[in-house]
């Protein structure tokens, strides 16, 4: 089992804290009392500046400000994330412990010790533990005696231990003394224990992030390998395709044209009843060409819309990557040729890919208009931009795209990155 230091050395801390506490009130209420029983009390009057806290209050404030203490500590544990309520809780712990060292004569306030002890652990956020040291040094400050005294009417624990005799002093003064030692030495002992645990902490942060980012590789690598299986297959299925049908069609064709030369000038008749041969083989093979290629579509475009598949793209990238997409459609309708949505769809896609993966983008603008018969499509994010832009494949390969579409691309670089695509429409179906 695994010793817990940090928590060994809070509790340390706590129990010489409430050693001291109860040391010193032990020796006020015992002097106090030993005064009046041996009718000394005007002659220790006349040595002090204000008439004392009656005794019976001490033990009480004392006793109950301590318990209180670890009520409200427990309680913080609970309600740590709530900023207000935590607040509170502070404030209160700030005024139990004033009214602590207030009822034993500002005499020690290793109590405050515990507090900001407290606050360190419970706080992990930088700038909140530095302003939580800010507010332990003032009220270490304003916990001191000599500072106090000033302020209020209160006796000193030396007034209480002059009625002894020297050595009786003496060897009060050295424990009161040693067990405020123990307390700043169990207080350094536990912000070091501390400072370790954040060390450790941030090494299995740092060990992890290195664990993934060795796994992300290793996925990358993974997908590399299966996106080049796909493409091989997707290759081999189309020659598959290609030598099944169209090869077969040409074959047949090529077959059937050297029989009507051989044929044309000596039956004419017949030569054109092989031509309309031809010609059905020919719209058959047409036909398969045409099914093989609409196994090529995207899937998101099989069953849906160009509007559903762009709306679910564009919702899929924002739960994954967090990035905010702002989709402004300024048509009554985006209904084209198969041929213009797969490459609007290719579009949208490569060009948010590119503003995540390589400009960091945390907002993109995807807008859609119309300028007489052509479609403009512009693609804005607030990313890091590029100054020299390369255009690598994902440009090109865009850039191909459209212009089978006799459209054009256009980007730039500023303070993020546009892309405008401008297309021409086809109105026949």
């Amino acid at each position: 089992m695994k010793i817990n230091y940090l928590d060994i050395s809070f509790k340390t801390l706590f129990i010489l804290c409430f050693i001291q506490l109860f040391f010193v009130t032990s020796v006020i209420y015992i002097t106090t009392d030993l005064l009046i029983r041996s009718y000394n009390a005007y002659s220790y009057l006349s040595i002090t500046s204000s008439i004392p806290v009656a005794t019976i209050y001490r033990p009480l404030i004392v006793g109950s400000g301590c318990i209180a203490l670890v009520i409200i500590m427990k309680l913080r544990s609970k309600t740590r994330e709530r900023l207000m309520i935590n607040i509170g809780l502070i404030s209160l712990e700030i005024i139990i412990c004033f009214l602590i060292m207030y009822a034993t004569s500002y005499s020690t306030n290793a109590v405050i010790l515990i507090v900001l002890a407290n606050m360190f652990r419970m706080t992990e956020d930088r700038d909140n533990r530095i302003v939580a040291l800010i507010i332990f040094i003032i009220l270490f400050v304003l916990s001191n005696y000599n500072i106090m005294s000033y302020l209020i009417d209160i006796n000193s624990l030396e007034s209480y231990l002059s009625v002894y005799n020297h050595n009786a002093r003496s060897l009060l003064n050295v424990i009161n003394n040693l067990l405020y030692t123990l307390n700043i030495m169990a207080f350094i002992f536990y912000m070091l224990f501390l400072i370790q645990n954040q060390f450790n902490e941030s090494q299995k942060i740092k060990a992890l992030n290195d664990e993934l980012n060795d796994l992300n590789i290793q996925l990358k690598g993974y997908a590399e390998i299966k996106e080049k299986m796909g493409e091989t297959r997707e290759r081999n299925r189309i020659a598959r395709e290609i030598h099944d049908t169209l090869g077969h069609t040409l074959t047949g064709l090529a077959t059937g044209i050297d029989a009507c030369k051989t044929i044309v000038g000596i039956d004419t008749k017949a030569a054109l009843k092989q031509l309309e041969i031809l010609s059905d083989v020919a719209k058959e093979g047409l036909k398969d060409v045409r099914r093989s290629v609409s196994k090529l579509r995207i899937d998101a475009l099989e069953n849906h819309t160009l509007k559903y598949a762009l709306e679910k793209m564009i919702s899929e990238y924002e739960h994954t990557t967090g990035v905010t997409i702002h989709f402004m459609c300024h048509l009554s309708s985006l209904e084209f040729q198969s041929d213009e949505e797969e490459a609007i769809y290719r579009i949208v896609q490569e060009s948010t890919t590119n503003a995540i993966r390589h400009g960091k983008a945390s907002e993109i603008y995807i807008s859609f208009g119309m300028d007489r018969d052509n479609l403009i499509i512009i693609i804005e994010d607030n990313g890091t931009g590029c100054q020299n832009v390369k255009e690598g494949f994902g440009l090109h390969h865009m850039k191909e795209r459209v212009k089978l579409l006799s459209g054009t691309v256009r980007y730039y670089s500023t303070a993020g990155f546009t892309v405008i695509v401008e297309v021409p429409v086809r109105k026949e179906k």
